[in-house]
């Protein structure tokens, strides 16, 4: 087997960032946009000690179950993965995917998983999708040479400095789309540079569009650098005074980031609206503002709550909410509960979070900023009243080695881990076994097509 060598191989299951599974000589393969039962030509891009990874050159015999993707840009934007499988199919992978995970890595082979809850939207259940700026010929080889003219979009799988540019997403609804277009035609014809991430030169970074169910409003933030000249103000001119004319847009934001960091964050400037959005889950109101982080899918958002209350059991006990956020579990538990204790390290998440309590009358919820990846986590949490429940909902990473440390320390009758990816999950779980037994596992399904999956699992203290 060398690089750049052609096979063909039959898919034979899923991995889980959403790569088909083969074997060549015993070694096993990974194909994005392959399917289980897909026969494929493929061409191998790495070849490693262990695995090999291959690209579609061709479909020879299709898949029962392989069904044509909505989306034109699958296969080559990064945003979907599962486009060309149905959503039962979906589904069932993402089942397979959480016990493969849970027993391989967990060793958790004595316990039943939940099948996943569906999302009851397939497409247009986005509240938030974040564009990027690049510039187009980073897109193809083949274009390398071109006329530089901007594109928008989505980062190429495993290549951040590609954008790949699109038309529309069928994630976010078509008002997201539409603005797309809208900001990219002004852009080419002002001649802007994109943010190159090597140089960090370039004037537009980020498209984000975030959306209200509720309130069924649209709010657009777009991040720029502060690296400013004639053609840049002309456009901002143009942004600050002809785009808010657009009827279906409430709040226009501009937000200048100087930082090489990729992320989304800066001092913003409120142009139309007010700068905030409001959802609702249940009967509670929330208030978003612009980087605060909220569950992107509001729909299932309100199953997930659900599911985290019926396995809290809040009624009269005292709560610790970890990486609380905006307060997307704090208030449906501070309902029914004694006391919530909320920690979480953003500012910005926490001042949601107390206008929010505002907002629902609630008042038995205590705020705190703090750090749950520092050394001194533990000494913090053992500062507070003991907890009843801890509920945690921890990034991709999973939980800090502080916090399971702190954690292990404190023994909490009852954990209730949420966790939005399987494998760390697994890991977390292998450590909190040694003092909880798993009572019941349940996979929330919060990102139809794409490999991502929500599971919440309740812990009882041995």
């Amino acid at each position: 087997m060398r690089k750049l060598e052609t096979f063909r191989v039959r898919i034979e299951s899923l991995a889980f960032e959403g790569k088909g599974i083969a074997h060549i000589n015993g070694k096993v393969v990974f194909v994005r946009n392959a399917i289980p039962g897909d026969f494929v030509e493929i061409i191998l891009i790495k070849n490693k000690k262990d695995y090999a990874e291959g690209e579609v050159i061709e479909v020879l015999e299709p898949s029962p179950n392989r069904i044509t993707p909505k989306c034109k840009h699958f296969g080559i934007c990064g945003g979907c993965s599962f486009q060309n499988l149905p959503y039962t199919e979906q589904i069932n992978w993402k089942h397979k995917l959480v016990q493969e995970a849970l027993q391989k890595i967990g060793k958790l082979t004595n316990i039943e998983i939940n099948p996943p809850l569906p999302s009851p939207l397939e497409f247009s259940y986005r509240n938030k999708v974040e564009f990027s700026f690049g510039a187009k010929y980073w897109l193809e080889e083949s274009e390398k040479f071109e006329q530089p003219t901007i594109a928008v979009g989505f980062h190429k799988p495993e290549r951040f400095e590609k954008i790949v540019d699109i038309q529309n997403c069928f994630l976010f609804n078509n008002y997201g789309s539409e603005v797309l277009n809208i900001i990219r035609k002004e852009a080419e014809e002002f001649d802007l540079p994109a943010y190159n991430l090597r140089s960090h030169l370039g004037f537009l970074r980020n498209l984000v569009v975030r959306y209200s169910f509720y309130s069924n409003e649209l709010l657009i933030n777009l991040v720029t650098t502060s690296q400013i000249g004639e053609r840049e103000k002309e456009f901002l001119d143009w942004y600050s005074n002809e785009f808010p004319k657009l009827d279906f847009v409430q709040h226009i934001l501009h937000t200048i980031n100087d930082s090489f960091s990729p992320t989304t964050y800066g001092a913003f400037k409120v142009i139309k609206g007010s700068g905030f959005l409001f959802e609702k889950l249940g009967d509670l109101l929330f208030r978003i503002s612009p980087f605060s982080f909220f569950q992107v899918n509001s729909l299932q958002a309100e199953v997930l709550v659900n599911k985290v209350m019926e396995f809290a059991k809040p009624s009269g006990k005292v709560i610790w909410d970890l990486y609380s956020g905006a307060g997307t579990f704090t208030f449906a538990l501070a309902q029914k509960s004694r006391f919530v204790f909320v920690i979480e390290s953003n500012v910005e998440a926490v001042n949601d979070a107390k206008v929010n309590a505002e907002l629902n009358n609630i008042s038995n919820v205590i705020f705190y900023v703090k750090d749950l990846h520092s050394k001194g986590i533990t000494k913090d949490l053992k500062g507070l009243e003991n907890p009843d429940v801890v509920v945690v909902d921890p990034p991709r990473t999973g939980l800090h080695k502080n916090l399971l440390k702190a954690l292990l320390e404190i023994l909490p009758h009852k954990i209730v881990y949420v966790s939005c990816n399987p494998t760390t999950l697994a890991r977390d779980l292998q450590e909190l076994g040694k003092f909880y037994n798993v009572e019941e596992v349940q996979p929330v399904d919060m990102f139809p097509q794409t490999y991502h999956i929500e599971t919440i699992v309740d812990l009882e203290l041995i």
